[in-house]
């Protein structure tokens, strides 16, 4: 369900911290961390039912779920818009 990896640096000759990578199957435990779910139609939603936005007032579909900014509960969708927003800091 997990996978641990790093990433060498051969100039410098460090090992990166590990990264965490989980498949499809541990979304549900992930989001249950958080006090989410997945409802009948996909979608990701909060205790309440309501569905969890991303900063663009976007519902996500599990199937497009990218990941939670790491420090907080802003979830990202699994886009290159999304992903290069985040890169830049725009999330």
């Amino acid at each position: 369900m997990f996978n641990y990896y790093y990433i060498c640096d051969p100039k410098k000759h460090t090992m990166s911290k590990p990264k965490l990578l989980f498949t499809e199957k541990a979304l549900p435990l992930i989001l249950e961390a958080f006090g989410k779910s997945i409802n009948e139609e996909g979608i990701i939603v909060d205790s309440n039912g309501e569905p969890v936005l991303t900063t663009d007032g976007e519902c996500i579909e599990a199937s497009k779920f990218g990941g939670i900014k790491k420090g907080s509960e802003i979830f990202i969708k699994d886009d290159l818009y999304s992903i290069m927003n985040l890169s830049e800091g725009k999330i």
